[in-house]
């Protein structure tokens, strides 16, 4: 090796050893003098792609991993693309890069690691079950290798497993949230509040816990304890944060200033909560305030003109002094929501879908399936098939509203659906689903963005819920503090919804034996 060689080596370990020392600007230039002296130096290309993944730079990181490889294609270059792949949310390369490391060393208990993340993150837990299993095997100590076993046995449903592999975990923040969040759902309380504030003490300021602090208290019918924790999500990664310059909008009175409340999270959290926005126009607030909404709310949400002016979500927000997220109202303020019906059909569609569906019978709307890509989703949804009971129902007409997910069980339901053909076919969403609802009789649905609009339009609605619900509609009860026509079936057992449709059919069965007089459960005299 000639002197310049060497020189450029020791470049290179310097950087090397100010990247371990966490001086991670310092190595930086390191790494970036070696390659301006020798372009081709595959180590450090691939150590500078190691160091912009640990930053945050994840795109950096690909391209200078990807360099690297070209030139040394070593499985430890593999590995950390592997990784940078994760952290790209492309979980199939990621897989794969993990198996070309593992063709080149089966026994890599990280190159395995790696593998059960991509596998999960590709909504594959029992494969990723394997991965971790044989890294555990082979390295019963790696780095957080039980909480991730746990993680993803919860993912797979395998929750008296998952409690078991997690309280196995060192008690680490990470390790015991995700433990306090299988105790959640196993309806296990009190250990999993327990849990958490065994983990709040080691590490009081943490957003994961804090945010899991607050569903947890909200699930509890606990909200005062909740709303500090509430504000966490976007640090916690539970909520995409959005990159807004403006300050943020505490509730304080605006003083002429001008307010821009954006939305987030999905079509359900959106309905339920612009009951809040009316309050925002009271006098005393003060200033001009406006809503950035998805684009396909805004036709439906202006049906209340007492919302304030509305954006589409997906345009140039409008210049703003302040801005507030449209879940933190209840958070920051004390703004009183309005009551259902705070949502409302459009007349002309109502008459139109009206002429179509008729007034012969029962009508009974029913939805069973949300969106599957969500994890939220699990357990939420059941199917079809048991609303056989309600569809035996003399007099009863079952009515379909689902939409995408779920719509390819129809063919097999087994018992007389009516299907609307054209149902919200356009660009703006639900404006038909509410003009249906405004015709029915009663919907019965599961815990997605049907109910909400339901209870927002002040139709009557049962919603059937599983063993532990989203935390929104807390436990123990049959009503919703929310929406005032709603009911509330619950499970008995986790996965177990054959009690839960016997009595909805039972319930059912006693409106239509009381006399029914049409008009809905509510309008009746």
């Amino acid at each position: 090796m000639n002197k310049r060689s060497q020189q450029i080596e020791a470049l290179f370990r310097q950087g090397q050893h100010l990247h371990r020392a966490g001086r991670l600007a310092e190595a930086e230039n390191a790494y970036r003098q070696v390659l301006l002296a020798m372009p081709r130096h595959a180590e450090a290309l691939h150590t500078l792609g190691a160091l912009a993944l640990q930053c945050g730079n994840a795109e950096f990181a690909e391209q200078m991993v990807q360099q690297a490889i070209a030139l040394k294609p070593a499985a430890d270059f593999q590995l950390t693309r592997a990784h940078v792949l994760l952290a790209l949310r492309r979980a199939e390369p990621a897989a794969e890069a993990a198996r070309v490391v593992l063709r080149a060393r089966p026994r890599d208990a990280a190159a395995h690691q790696v593998l059960g993340h991509a596998l999960s993150d590709a909504g594959q837990p029992e494969p990723a079950i394997a991965a971790y299993l044989s890294a555990l095997e082979l390295q019963p100590d790696l780095p957080d290798i039980r909480n991730n076993l746990g993680t993803v046995l919860r993912q797979a449903g395998r929750l008296a497993e998952a409690e078991a592999e997690l309280r196995r975990a060192p008690p680490e923040p990470g390790a015991l949230v995700n433990l306090s969040s299988v105790q959640k759902e196993r309806g296990a309380f009190v250990a999993a509040e327990a849990t958490l504030r065994q983990a709040l003490r080691i590490a009081p300021g943490d957003p994961a816990l804090l945010y899991n602090w607050s569903l947890l208290m909200l699930l509890l019918g606990r909200p005062a304890e909740a709303w500090p924790g509430w504000e966490q999500r976007f640090r916690a990664g539970a909520t995409p944060p959005r990159a807004f310059t403006q300050p943020q909008w505490q509730g304080e009175p605006l003083g002429g200033r001008s307010l821009l409340v954006h939305t987030e999270q999905g079509a359900g959290d959106v309905i339920q909560f612009v009951r809040y926005l009316p309050a925002l126009l009271r006098p005393g607030i003060g200033g001009s305030v406006g809503f950035e909404a998805p684009a396909r709310l805004i036709r439906l949400l202006s049906s209340n003109p007492a919302l304030p002016p509305m954006v589409a979500a997906d345009t140039a927000p409008p210049p703003a002094d302040t801005v507030a997220p449209l879940m933190s109202l209840p958070a920051r303020t004390d703004l009183v929501p309005a009551d259902p019906p705070y949502l409302f059909a459009e007349p002309d569609r109502v008459a139109a879908w009206g002429r179509r569906i008729g007034d012969a019978g029962f009508r009974v709307g029913i939805n069973w399936q949300g969106f599957r890509g969500r994890l939220e989703d699990r357990g939420r949804s059941f199917p079809l098939a048991l609303f056989g009971g309600l569809a035996g129902i003399a007099g009863v007409r079952l009515i379909s509203l689902q939409k995408g997910d779920g719509e390819d069980q129809v063919a097999g339901a087994g018992f007389a659906l009516e299907t609307l053909d054209g149902l919200d076919a356009g660009p703006d969403g639900f404006l038909d689903t509410a003009a249906v609802m405004a015709t029915l009789d009663l919907v019965v649905t599961s815990d997605t963005s049907i109910a909400h609009l339901a209870g927002a339009l002040g139709r009557p609605v049962w919603v059937a819920l599983r063993l532990v619900p989203d935390w929104r509609w807390m436990l123990d009860r049959t009503d919703s503090p929310w929406y005032p026509t709603m009911r509330l079936f619950r499970q008995t057992r986790d996965g177990d919804w054959g009690p839960v449709f016997a009595a909805i059919a039972d319930a059912l069965a006693g409106v239509l034996g009381d006399g029914w007089f049409g008009g809905g459960i509510g309008d009746r005299p």
